[in-house]
């Protein structure tokens, strides 16, 4: 049993890597086409895309009145966004922040540490962490975001786009989608293998949802953005990690809040809600003091995850309502 078990998850596991290199090689093109960096396609097309499974488990579990799961859903995949995805990363491969990319990164990490602030005080001064009013403004601000790259497309858009025609656009578009539903569903499948496995083996259930279930949402950006930094394409892998971040506070949460309010368990949601704006700071630091992410700022930030993991494991056994 706990051979096919091992078996699934490999040949699940290499799925998912084939439809990764699939993304991130037609991702490229489409950049090349449309004239735009590889930071601009990440944001936009990569980022929305790798956040679909959050966007999922946001809206399914605010229709059943349970926002909690979708706040938590999404500040635990931002910080796995920049804590583990990128840490790792930087570990195994090491990568710098290029000067162009560098101001609109700045700005997604500055505008998604002040969201996750104002909802941290919004939770402890009124008890619920967004309702109906603060999800449309949200949506709005995602709207604006995506209007804003799509104009710096338009301005920058030249002699590049000779390089790529219209057919191998096309067919590139075509390949991405394919290699998109690919991801998602192997990661899918991933996380459910590696959970029976788990089963199998006789491990908690407590431990399985504080690593397996808990990554098991971040797993396309994973398998994607290190198909990317593999092959050098560093904006691409930064500009869906942080971009990731942008569509999940601003896409997946406006979009939770607005279907219901979101009330939240304090001690869990609000060390959730400081670790992610104490990642973006690390990684801000990082990208302008270092000014390149090696395998010792990789270690870092991978220890900073395992903190996090630890905390929000204490927190969790400590709150009977959370059992």
């Amino acid at each position: 049993m706990v051979f096919v078990e091992l078996v699934t998850l490999v040949v699940f596991i290499i799925i998912l890597s084939r439809s990764s290199s699939l993304v991130v090689d037609n991702a490229v093109n489409l950049a090349v086409f449309f004239g735009i960096s590889q930071l601009a396609i990440g944001v936009l097309l990569v980022a929305v895309s790798t956040s679909l499974p959050e966007l999922s488990v946001s809206v399914t579990s605010s229709v059943v009145h349970e926002g909690a799961i979708a706040a938590g859903n999404v500040f635990g995949s931002n910080i796995a966004n920049v804590l583990l995805i990128l840490g790792f990363g930087a570990f195994r491969y090491g990568f710098k922040v290029g000067k162009d990319d560098f101001p609109d990164l700045a700005f997604i990490l500055l505008f998604t540490s002040i969201i996750s602030i104002y909802i941290l005080f919004h939770s402890l001064l009124w008890g619920y962490a967004l309702g109906f009013y603060e999800g449309v403004v949200l949506l709005l601000i995602a709207a604006s975001f995506a209007y804003y790259m799509l104009s710096k497309k338009r301005r920058n858009s030249g002699a590049s786009e000779e390089c790529v025609n219209r057919q191998i656009a096309l067919r590139s578009f075509l390949l991405f989608f394919l290699g998109v539903v690919g991801v998602i569903v192997s990661s899918s499948l991933v996380v459910d293998s590696a959970v029976k496995l788990a089963n199998v083996l006789g491990l908690a259930k407590s431990f399985i949802g504080a690593t397996i279930i808990a990554v098991g949402t971040s797993l396309p950006e994973l398998s994607v953005d290190l198909q990317a930094l593999r092959k050098k394409q560093y904006g691409l892998a930064l500009g869906d990690a942080i971009g990731s971040n942008m569509a999940n506070i601003t896409l997946v949460l406006g979009t939770a809040a607005v279907i219901s309010p979101i009330s939240v368990q304090l001690k869990v949601f609000i060390a959730a809600l400081l670790f992610a704006v104490v990642a973006n700071m690390l990684f801000f630091y990082i990208a302008v003091v270092r000014r390149q992410f090696n395998k010792t700022s990789g270690a870092i930030m991978l220890g900073l995850y395992v903190v996090y993991l630890v905390t929000i494991f204490g927190l969790q056994t400590g709150e009977s309502t959370l059992l």
